[in-house]
């Protein structure tokens, strides 16, 4: 009986990109802001149909994009962790000429 040779990936926790700048992630979300879009289409009036879908639109493309201060998270993560901070707990900021010095 043969023995099968399986590829073992190296990494796994890459995400799955889709093109040059969508990941499937991304897609995942963008295809959730249309589903939300359809459901709650009926209860909009007529007039704000088209400001709700661009407004939808232009929102779901700033929680996919990533900032540049940190490149692993979307915008989404950043407010997330912006609302669930907690307020009171004190976080010593580095200076950047300070940590660049020591290196």
């Amino acid at each position: 009986m043969q023995q099968r040779q399986y590829r073992i990936p190296n990494e796994v926790t890459t995400e799955l990109k889709i093109n040059k700048m969508l990941y499937l992630y991304d897609l995942l979300f963008l295809v959730a802001l249309i589903i939300v879009r359809l459901i709650a289409l009926p209860f909009i009036p007529d007039v704000l149909h088209l400001p709700f879908t661009c407004f939808l639109v232009g929102f779901g493309l700033f929680l996919v994009i990533r900032p540049t201060t940190n490149p692993e998270k979307r915008m989404i993560h950043v407010l997330y962790y912006a609302l669930i901070k907690k307020k009171d707990t004190y976080i010593a900021l580095a200076d950047r000429n300070e940590s660049s010095k020591g290196a």
